[in-house]
């Protein structure tokens, strides 16, 4: 008697965690097919680089808080001052830092817009093709510097041959 008393306790275990893993197989699916169809919304902007956060712990991000001075396509950021995560620990691919940027640089930005509970931020995670990067404007004032220090020189060698 315990023994047919067991079987159908076996049986009866069995069929309902047939049906419980049935039931997250159809979960798991539905949520792959939500993800594949989710539609990655991206900005690019400009603005100043304001404070770098760099991770402290392992697998925590790099993030600059960059306050936004021009938005392209008038895209509406939920703030002003907008965090973006150059990098965390995280499978990428992710997009290009410009390395030389510092606080105060002027950069152009493209990435991932997320918006949640906290607020709003840019991620450089999910495309090469993202970039923080120092602005042209920037980088324009500087070629005119080095410029005008090689004309510079030029003078003063060519004053000196004429002497």
């Amino acid at each position: 008697m315990y023994k047919s008393l067991f079987m159908v306790l076996v049986a009866f275990l069995l069929s309902a965690g047939a049906g419980l893993a049935e039931e997250m197989t159809e979960d798991v699916a539905v949520d792959e097919v939500v993800d594949e169809v989710a539609e990655v919304v991206t900005v690019a902007f400009t603005g100043v680089a304001e404070t770098l956060t760099e991770a402290d712990m392992p697998g925590a991000p790099t993030v600059w808080a960059v306050n936004v001075t021009a938005a392209e396509d008038e895209f509406v950021l939920c703030s002003q001052v907008v965090n973006v995560t150059v990098f965390q620990a995280t499978p990428g691919p992710w997009g290009f830092v410009d390395e030389n940027v510092t606080e105060g640089s002027v950069v152009e930005v493209f990435g991932a817009y997320v918006e949640d509970e906290t607020g709003c931020m840019v991620t450089l995670e999910g495309s090469e093709e993202y970039y923080f990067v120092l602005a042209a404007e920037e980088e324009a004032e500087e070629e005119v510097e080095e410029t005008e220090v090689a004309t510079g020189e030029l003078e003063e060698e060519a004053e000196e041959e004429a002497e």
